[in-house]
């Protein structure tokens, strides 16, 4: 036996690979079209690895956008997964094969230009490498190997290439499938799953993909409160679809959300956000239009990175866009700065913030789909209910499709003689509350004196119901406002358990809410506590 294992020579013929053909079918048999990518990749490796008598069986698969070879499944090469092994197109020995799109096979390794340290590592001394091929296109590369020396001849490159051909399509359905899912829980998870409620303004959206999963672009929208009592909207696009566009996307709003929270001014957030895309290093870029709304003065301030014009409604139901300057798209380069200019945004006025989806079509000028907006919008019952609903049908039947659509709209409407708030029980809450009740008041006829008390003696009522009637667990409250000819009655109510030896308003708070309103109810049950406030305010006669 030992002598007969010196004289063989170096380079071993496999077995006649003749009869492995018949075991092709089953290698890439349909019942792996049905399981996810894992499991698919697993299995195929496994039954690849037997049929071939290799020592060990790769699947490397093509990132398009960064232009390398991922390591995504292996059997004896599982080091190459687990370190996520990168090979860039044209270099090394998967490399090669993805870039000339044939097979290639290297008997000896010790001799060949290898990227991927690992399989020197591991001891192998033959490969044999096909590309994965769908419909004229490489999706990644498909290598065997052994630990001895093997010359891999033509049957074993027929047999796996037939097999890689026959699997390619599997592969490449179950990691589009995959991509689909991660894009579309990216989108759900990013796009706000609720739009705030403000008094005093009706929002409305509308998001539409233009197909499903890896179709799905980088189009978004935002509505952000912010610390000074203004409201930040936000509608932006990544240039470029699936999981990297919707990932730019997340990345961006996140950003954005952070500047304007920290209190930058609209044009520096954008400078900022313009700054941070471009030191990704990504080669994307991106629209964006931002806009702070400041109810208390009817204001708003307007600031564009290369988007399409902000489309606003006046109380007499004219719709016209905003003229504004154009600063760069986000992503092109570095130290942009960009200008923001105010408009402003009286009771009844409405805006809408859009993507391109909604008003570019093949073979028609850009101006012809901002004509129909402009349309649309004017139409009497545009805002009367949710404006974005009403232009999303009234332009849907021209809409092809071709791109996402993303619609926020803001319609500013009258204060009714009730208001209705139920904000969470946190200290945070009280200048929102103050800053509301105060353009409440304003907007029904009371007085900077009378107001300021009222506000004052609501929120003392209301940071009681914070402080002491629920501690450190999440909850709410109410606040209802009334008024009519007479005067203001608001209503304070919580559900929480008042705690032992701690009086109501710290000794003082009953004292300082009678001191600046004309009436002070408390009811204190086990179902929680209502302050009533009451001031004699007479509507003026005219």
């Amino acid at each position: 036996m030992g002598q007969a294992q010196d004289s063989a020579p170096d380079s071993v013929l496999a077995p006649d690979p003749a009869r492995r053909l018949d075991n092709v079918r089953e290698i890439t048999d349909s019942a792996l079209g049905y399981m996810s990518l894992e499991d698919l990749l697993s299995e195929l490796l496994d039954r690849i690895r037997k049929g071939l008598e290799a020592d060990t069986a790769a699947v490397l698969l093509l990132d398009e956008e960064r232009g390398v070879l991922v390591a995504r499944a292996a059997r004896g090469l599982e080091e190459e997964v687990r370190q996520g092994v990168q090979v860039p197109l044209a270099r090394g020995f998967a490399g090669r094969v993805a870039a000339e799109m044939r097979p290639i096979v290297i008997e000896d390794l010790s001799h060949a230009d290898v990227v991927n340290p690992i399989l020197r590592q591991k001891g192998i001394r033959s490969m044999l490498g096909v590309p994965l091929h769908v419909e004229g296109r490489v999706i990644g590369v498909m290598h065997v190997g052994t630990l001895h020396r093997r010359l891999f001849g033509e049957e074993d490159i027929s047999v796996l290439q037939l097999a890689a051909d026959r699997a390619a399509l599997a592969i490449d359905n179950a990691r589009l499938a995959e991509q689909r899912s991660v894009t579309e829980v990216m989108q759900r998870t990013l796009l706000p799953d609720a739009l705030p409620e403000v008094p005093g303004l009706r929002f409305s959206a509308k998001y539409l993909p233009a197909g499903s999963g890896v179709r799905i672009g980088g189009d978004w929208y935002d509505v952000l409160q912010l610390d000074n009592g203004h409201l930040a909207l936000v509608i932006g696009d990544v240039v470029g679809r699936g999981v990297l566009a919707a990932s730019v996307m997340a990345e961006i709003r996140t950003a954005l959300r952070a500047y304007l929270t920290e209190g930058h001014e609209p044009g520096q957030a954008m400078s900022l956000l313009n700054d941070l895309l471009v030191s990704m290093g990504r080669h994307r870029s991106a629209t964006a239009a931002l806009i702070e709304l400041d109810l208390d003065n009817e204001e708003l301030e307007a600031v564009s990175a290369g988007h399409l014009p902000v489309l606003l409604i006046t109380p007499d139901g004219r719709a016209d866009y905003l003229e504004q300057l154009q600063g760069m798209p986000l992503g092109i380069s570095a130290g942009q700065e960009y200008a923001s200019q105010a408009y402003s945004f009286p009771v009844g006025s409405a805006l809408l913030l859009y993507t391109d989806g909604l008003i570019e079509r093949r073979d028609e000028s850009i101006e012809e789909g901002l004509g129909r907006l402009r349309e649309a919008a004017e139409q009497p019952e545009a805002t009367t209910g949710e404006l974005a609903d009403h232009v999303y049908r009234a332009l849907l039947d021209e809409a092809s499709l071709e791109d996402d659509i993303a619609l926020l709209a803001t319609v500013s409407v009258p204060l009714e003689d009730t208001l209705r708030l139920t904000l969470p029980a946190s200290p945070s809450v009280l200048g929102t509350l103050r800053r509301t009740l105060g353009r409440w008041l304003s907007n029904h006829g009371v007085g900077s004196e009378d107001s300021f008390g009222i506000t004052l003696a609501a929120s003392e009522a209301a940071g009681n119901a914070i402080e002491h009637a629920y501690g450190a667990r999440e909850a709410s409250f109410t606040v209802v406002c009334e008024r009519d000819d007479t005067g203001v009655q608001i209503v304070v109510q919580d559900t929480g358990s008042w705690r032992e030896h701690r009086p109501y308003g710290r000794g003082r708070g009953l004292g300082i809410m009678r001191a600046l309103v004309d009436g002070v109810e408390l009811e204190s049950t086990e179902q929680g506590t209502t302050v009533t406030l009451n001031k004699h305010v007479p509507r003026s006669a005219g």
